[in-house]
């Protein structure tokens, strides 16, 4: 018979386990999404030589960011720039300027 540490420590690696195949599933849905962003454009830019597309594709917080385009007569799907954490912070208060506080009276 098992004793009642035994068995938090079996529900706390159950739940572990749930968060880990949660977080899995959440990450996929997003590699999905930009994974078809990334096909479509793709397909687009086929049709127009000299074309490149740059992508950012964010969701959940998290960003994926990719460049499509020619390369030695062949479309490309490349990684694209990555916004740094200050541009990051300086767009969501370009978009919320209450971030920075409540305005002096």
């Amino acid at each position: 018979m098992r004793d009642a540490f035994g068995d938090a420590l079996d529900r706390m690696a159950r739940r572990e386990e749930l968060e880990r195949l949660r977080a899995d599933a959440a990450t996929n849905r997003r590699t999905s999404v930009a994974a078809e962003v990334a096909e479509a454009v793709r397909r687009i830019v086929e049709r127009h030589p000299d074309t490149m597309v740059t992508i950012s594709v964010e969701s959940a917080g998290d960003s994926t960011a990719f460049t499509v385009g020619w390369v030695n007569e062949t479309v490309s799907i490349s990684p694209g720039p990555v916004k740094d954490a200050a541009a990051q912070l300086a767009d969501l208060i370009r978009r919320d300027h209450r971030l920075l506080g409540p305005d002096p009276d």
